[in-house]
């Protein structure tokens, strides 16, 4: 199962989670309504560079549109945005693309990179240079293949700064579920290396057999000949 996608539930629910018309969406992001709507009905994939401009036009935390395990998180009309206050602009990280792909030092070649995004060598570099359109499913499918963190890429000073609202919000039903199965999961391993325990101790108390009363009598014959030594001889001053 691939680890990263792109959070299209909430994307395709921009209007109802901001409680705002798509119309006013598209304006703030200097789109056209239908090419927006194109976009949230995913007759037409979004892209990195769209991404990007809606996040920073709408204050919206890059992170949100960001699924790890199809842990889809919508979040409510009060955490989904950010105080302008608080915001920090979101950004595309140019120089890890180019320390992370190329040829030798143990970069991932663009020739690889084009085979996964079914695409001609040079269009690899050309879009995660953002100089061509980079659509989010072939930046996720690349992450992957290469188990890559997107946040290398992606710059989100918002990431891990939950507002007081977002702190508040109870977690979602897919949030509680994916920490149960971790819990689980915990709790298997908790028994196992137990289990190993006792199996470990029945192996040693059987290679080791001790007698309580052998080491309790050796300990006494011990002290009482020190005791002895101890002791004045008749005729000693």
């Amino acid at each position: 199962m691939d680890k990263w996608s792109f959070n299209l539930p909430l994307f395709s629910r921009l209007s109802e989670v901001l409680d705002i018309t798509g119309t006013e969406i598209a304006r703030r992001c200097g789109l056209r309504q239908q090419v927006l709507s194109r976009y949230t009905t995913n007759e037409n994939v979004v892209s990195i560079q769209v991404l990007l401009n809606l996040c920073n036009s709408l204050r919206m935390p890059l992170y949100l549109f960001v699924a790890e395990d199809n842990n889809f998180i919508i979040p409510n009309r009060e955490s989904a945005t950010i105080p302008l206050d608080q915001w920090k602009p979101v950004s595309w990280n140019y120089e890890a693309v180019e320390n992370t792909f190329g040829d030798g030092n143990g970069r991932i070649n663009w020739k690889d990179v084009a085979v996964v995004m079914k695409a001609s060598a040079q269009k690899p570099h050309e879009r995660f240079s953002l100089k061509r359109r980079f659509k989010v499913t072939d930046f996720f499918a690349t992450c992957n293949a290469f188990s890559l963190s997107p946040f290398l890429f992606l710059n989100d000073p918002n990431r891990g700064c939950a507002t007081k609202t977002e702190e508040r919000t109870a977690p979602s039903y897919a949030e509680l579920a994916h920490r149960v199965d971790l819990l689980e999961h915990d709790i298997a391993e908790l028994k196992a290396k137990f289990s190993e325990l006792l199996r470990n101790q029945e192996t040693f108390l059987r290679r080791m057999p001790v007698n309580i009363q052998d080491v309790h009598n050796s300990h006494i014959g011990i002290n009482d000949r020190v005791d002895m030594a101890a002791e004045k001889q008749p005729g000693e001053k």
